[in-house]
């Protein structure tokens, strides 16, 4: 298990955070830019608040979003800026007790999710690519990237999202392995673009995909020798999801239960209050409801 929750309890506690919890870091399909809003905030303020919530993103996939897209407005906040800054503090005091739990019965495999924005940036109509890696029942790494090249398709986008999820997949593979720990089963990769898939799996050569530089076909090969296996995921059961928009409370939970984040019963020490039953019993029903 990993956890922040004793940072998460300081850091409210620094700033005297009382305001109403809310199910969700963010609204619904919500759109953020540079214009938003009609006043803007002192930087330096809005540097610290920020800041220090971009360190919780160790722990907690699910702030890897909202808190990227609001680190994109450091140079000139506004007040809309701050206004779901404050939003997402009132998510993270709603959730200071979601961990990333391994549990000790799973069994340990590799597995993947990965996904890609078609030029999703207007500015410069660059590609994101996002990705997640887990062991057992936790993940360990998750990525949200702008890719270095514009693609020229949304099959190119997804194709190169899909190479660097192998790539990270592959590497910790070769980690574990150096730890002693053996994994005989493919790495399962899960993808929502059947076109990628596809151009994964077929060696011939594809010419609309000629000019895809060489390393990017690093996948093929993997897919070949049998060390990655590509699979569909339906868009909806798509876990990357979460770092790509603000979604709503059942699908935020459906997606950071898929990440292995959960609430883990806090260890009790004999003799003290909490080991109390009426107040262990409270603390084991606790819900997000």
């Amino acid at each position: 298990m990993i956890s922040q929750r004793h940072y998460i309890l300081n850091f409210l506690n620094i700033l005297n955070f009382l305001f109403k919890s809310v199910p969700t870091p963010l609204d619904q399909n919500l759109k953020l830019d540079a214009d938003s809003g009609t006043k803007e905030y002192e930087p330096i303020h809005y540097h610290k608040l920020v800041g220090s919530l971009i360190y919780l993103t160790i722990t907690r996939p699910d702030l890897n979003y909202p808190i990227g897209l609001l680190s994109q407005f450091m140079q000139t906040p506004r007040d809309i800026h701050l206004n779901y800054t404050k939003r997402i503090l009132r998510y993270v005091s709603r959730t200071t007790d979601d961990d990333i739990h391994y549990k000790s019965a799973t069994p340990i495999r590799l597995e993947g999710y990965t996904d890609a924005d078609w030029a999703d940036y207007k500015a410069h109509k660059r590609s994101t690519s996002r990705i997640v890696i887990s062991i057992g029942s936790g993940a360990i790494s998750w990525r949200s990237k702008k890719q270095l090249i514009v693609p020229l398709s949304s099959i190119e986008a997804e194709y190169k999202g899909a190479v660097v999820a192998a790539c990270e997949a592959v590497w910790f593979k070769k980690i574990l392995k150096d730890l002693d720990v053996s994994i005989k089963d493919p790495i399962l990769l899960y993808c929502d673009n059947m076109s990628s898939i596809h151009l994964a799996r077929n060696l011939v050569f594809h010419a609309p995909t000629k000019h895809i530089e060489v390393h990017y076909h690093f996948i093929r090969e993997r897919v070949l020798i049998g060390d990655v296996d590509l699979q569909h995921i339906n868009t909806n059961l798509q876990t990357t999801n979460i770092f790509m928009k603000a979604l709503g409370a059942d699908k935020l939970r459906q997606f950071t239960t898929s990440l292995g984040l959960s609430i883990i019963n806090k260890l009790i020490l004999r003799g003290s209050k909490e080991s109390l039953p009426d107040t262990k019993s409270n603390e084991a029903e606790q819900t997000y409801d």
